[in-house]
Formats: C-alpha cells, structure tokens, sequence
C-alpha cells in the first residue's frame, strides 16, 4: 500500500481529480521549517563525513599562525551538489517486509506531513496512471523506486534516492522525472476513487487468510 499525508484539500483534490503536483529539487530542499520533511541535502551527488574536525581561522590577509584562531566542530561533512535537474512526488509505502514476520502492531510515524491521510491500495495502478499521465503531458525520463536510508557517518554517492536515515521513517517510494526547467510540474490523472480512499482513522486493522490480524497505526 501507499499513502500520502497533507493538506485536506490537496487531498481531496488527489482523490477526487487526481491532482498531482510535483515539486523541483531545490524547493523540496527549502519548502518549509519541518525538519521532519525538508531535506538540505536531498539529491546531492556525495558526502564525506568528516566528524569531528578543528577549524582554524582569521582575518583575510592576516597571519593564521600568529592571529588565527581555532574552533572545535563536530558532525562535520563536505557535500559534492548535483546539475540533475528535475521534479519529484513522493509518498509513504507499507511494504511487504512490515508485513512479514510475527506481525506486530506498527507504527508509522508522519502526523507533521499534513492532517489528511490518503490510502491507496492499488499501488500497481496508481503508478501506471502517474506514469501515463506524465508521458501523455510531454515527459519521457522518469525513475522510480524506494528510497533507502543511510547513516549518519557514510562516506559514498547519494543520487536522488538516499536520504540520511533521520528521515526513515518517512518509507518513502519516490517519482523523479527529469525536466530542464526548473519549475514545478502538475498533472490530473482522474478519479482515484477505485483504488484509494481518504483515511480519517489512523489506524488500520489487516486481517489475515490463516485468522492473524495485525493493527497498523499512521500517527
């Protein structure tokens, strides 16, 4: 399954008619104060994390032995950008292996994103309408996948489906589509109604042909 969280009314507009609206990389790295969400460093080529590093400074022109002076840093990184061009939608997925096992209740935890939930239970379809949606307005290049989570001393590429693992909890399947022009992009792919429903309880009760049910709790 996937779901996305929002605004009621864009939302409503996704189930109703659709909508799609997908922004560009540089405004998903500044789009909003929630660090829960917003990501400085989404897309970039590679990181060097560096850790704790002593950095040395003083005045332009000035002699750094004899009058710089030294401050401690920790969590220190050097961060190579990436020219890819482009713009993204994203969503939370439910995947198979948060179904597999003993089947604990769950929790997923993305409350921040937006007061409204959406469901979509068709996952196959709903890419394939995104896709031919996007194909159908001129757009050709278009990647998708899940994204996967590193931790926080990696040293390695990024690419524009790695994110930093504080954002793990997001479990998010992503739609890049490559444009030059750096604006966003929408689109209406019609009714979802045959393959999604708004969500106004955040928990969902699974049951299982061998009798197991299992809760799953979208805080």
């Amino acid at each position: 399954m996937l779901y996305k969280r929002g605004n009621p009314k864009h939302i409503k507009a996704l189930y109703e008619q659709g909508e799609l609206y997908l922004s560009t990389i540089d405004f998903i790295r500044k789009c909003d104060d929630n660090a829960d969400r917003t990501d400085p460093y989404d897309g970039i080529s590679k990181r060097l994390f560096l850790g704790d590093v002593k950095v040395k400074m003083c005045d332009v022109g000035k002699d750094i032995d004899k009058y710089g002076i030294t401050l401690d840093a920790n969590n220190c990184l050097m961060i190579e950008d990436s020219d890819k061009k482009g713009n993204i939608y994203c969503l939370s997925g439910i995947f198979n292996e948060h179904l597999m096992g003993e089947r604990n209740d769950l929790q997923f935890n993305t409350k921040s994103f937006g007061e409204a939930i959406i469901l979509i239970y068709n996952p196959k379809e709903f890419i394939n309408r995104v896709l031919n949606g996007l194909k159908n307005n001129g757009f050709d290049n278009i990647i998708y996948k899940r994204v996967s989570y590193y931790p926080n001393e990696f040293s390695g590429p990024i690419g524009l489906f790695r994110k930093h693992e504080k954002f793990n909890a997001q479990n998010e399947l992503r739609i890049f589509v490559s444009n030059d022009k750096n604006e966003p992009i929408k689109i209406k792919i019609g009714s979802l109604s045959d393959i999604a429903y708004i969500e106004n309880n955040s928990l969902l009760k699974l049951s299982y042909t061998d009798g197991k049910e299992q809760i799953i709790k979208l805080e």
